[in-house]
C-alpha cells in the first residue's frame, strides 16, 4: 500500500512537471504555449489520489479473475477496460487529467487506459512470480523429502546386506567356540544378545540418543573383539560428560566402526586398536565431533569410497546440509580417523 502510494505520487509529479515547466517558461504565451491553468499542490494531490485509487481498484478486482489461462486473459482485458471507464468518470469529477472543465478527451482516455493496463498487468505478473516462487519452494521441499527417503532406503538396504554377513560370521565363530571353549562361547553369546537388543530398535530410526549409539557400537566391537581375538583388537572409549542425551544420526558411529574393522583392523595380521570418541570440537566451537580412530592399514586408494560412508554422507547432507560433514584423516603413528561433525546444540 505504501509503495503504491509513493509510486502514485511520483507518477503524478511526472505528469505535472511538463505543465509546470511550460508555465514557468511561457506564462503569458499565445496559443498552446499559454498557461491557462497553473499546476497546483491540490491538483497534484488529486492526481496522485486518482492513480492510487486505480491501483487499489486493480488489487481488489484481481481476486475475481478466473484461474483458467484463456478465461483469465479475457478477464484481464475486462478488468482493464472496466477500471478505465470507472476512473474516466471519476476523473471528470475530480478534473485532474485532461481539460480543466472535466470533458472526456482522447488524451484523458489514453492516459487512464495506459495506467490501468500497467497496473493490472504489473499486479498479474507479480502474482505469477509469487506463485512461481511458491511452486519452486514446494518442489525444493519435495526434493529434500525424497532425498531423505532415498537415503533411508539406501541405509536400510545397506543394513540388510551387512547384517546377515556379520551374523553368519558371528554364529559360525560361536559354533566353533561352543566346541572348544564353552565359557568363551557363553560370553560371546551374551555380547551378541546385547548387540541385537541395541541394534534392532535403531535400524528403522533416523536419529537416536548418543548413549544408545555408543551402546550399539560397544556391543558391535565387543563381538568382533571376541571373534578375531582380544590380543588382536584393543578397544577404547573416550566420551565427554554430558553428551548422553544428544541426538545423533542413527548408526553413524556404527558405520565408522564397521569401516574401521573391515578396512583398518581386518587386513592387519597383528590387528590393532580402535578408539571411539565423542566430544565438543575444540577447534570449531558449535560443533559436536564423533570419531572412530584405528591403528590399522591407513589410507588406501579406496578409502572413503565405500557404500557405507557414501550413504552416511548423504544422510548428513539431507538432515543438516552444509552444517554436518564426514571427513577422513591419517592417524598417528598409523591408521585412519573417520570423523563426523554435527551442529551443536
Amino acid at each position: 500500500m505504501l509503495a503504491a502510494a509513493a509510486l502514485s505520487a511520483l507518477l503524478a509529479l511526472a505528469l505535472m512537471l511538463p505543465g509546470a515547466v511550460r508555465c514557468s517558461l511561457w506564462p503569458d504565451g499565445p496559443g498552446d504555449h499559454g498557461c491557462a491553468v497553473k499546476p497546483s499542490m491540490s491538483g497534484g494531490f488529486g492526481l496522485a489520489l486518482l492513480l492510487w485509487g486505480l491501483w487499489l481498484g486493480a488489487a481488489l478486482t484481481q481476486r475475481w479473475l478466473p484461474c483458467e489461462p484463456a478465461a483469465r486473459r479475457w478477464g484481464l482485458a475486462l478488468q482493464i477496460g472496466g477500471l478505465t471507464l470507472v476512473f474516466l468518470q471519476i476523473n471528470s469529477w475530480l478534473r485532474t487529467i485532461g481539460p480543466p472543465h472535466g470533458e472526456i478527451s482522447a488524451y484523458t482516455l489514453q492516459v487512464l487506459l495506459t495506467f490501468a493496463s500497467c497496473v493490472c498487468l504489473g499486479l498479474e505478473y507479480r502474482q505469477r512470480g509469487q506463485h512461481g516462487q511458491a511452486a519452486a519452494e514446494t518442489l525444493r521441499r519435495a526434493e529434500q523429502d525424497q532425498a531423505r527417503q532415498l537415503d533411508a532406503a539406501r541405509a536400510a538396504l545397506l543394513q540388510a546386506q551387512v547384517e546377515p554377513h556379520f551374523l553368519f560370521n558371528t554364529l559360525a565363530h560361536l559354533r566353533r567356540l561352543a566346541r572348544t571353549d564353552t565359557a568363551a562361547a557363553h560370553a560371546m553369546l551374551a555380547d551378541l544378545r546385547r548387540y541385537l537388543a541395541a541394534a534392532l530398535p535403531e535400524l528403522r530410526q533416523a536419529e537416536t540418543p548418543l548413549a544408545r549409539e555408543l551402546e550399539l557400537v560397544a556391543a558391535f566391537l565387543a563381538l568382533h573383539q571376541r571373534r578375531i581375538g582380544p590380543d588382536r583388537l584393543t578397544l577404547h572409549f573416550e566420551v565427554a560428560p554430558g553428551l548422553d542425551d544428544v541426538i545423533v544420526p542413527s548408526t553413524c558411529l556404527l558405520t565408522l566402526a564397521e569401516n574401521a574393522i573391515k578396512h583398518g583392523i581386518g587386513p592387519q595380521v597383528e590387528g590393532g586398536e580402535i578408539c571411539v570418541r565423542a566430544l565438543l570440537d575444540p577447534d570449531e566451537p558449535g560443533l559436536l565431533r564423533l570419531e572412530v580412530a584405528d591403528t590399522g592399514a591407513g589410507m588406501g586408494s579406496a578409502s572413503g569410497s565405500g557404500t557405507g560412508l557414501a550413504t552416511l554422507r548423504a544422510r548428513l547432507a539431507a538432515a543438516h546440509g552444509s552444517e554436518a560433514r564426514l571427513s577422513l584423516h591419517l592417524n598417528q603413528p598409523r591408521g585412519l580417523i573417520a570423523r563426523v561433525h554435527l551442529p551443536w546444540p
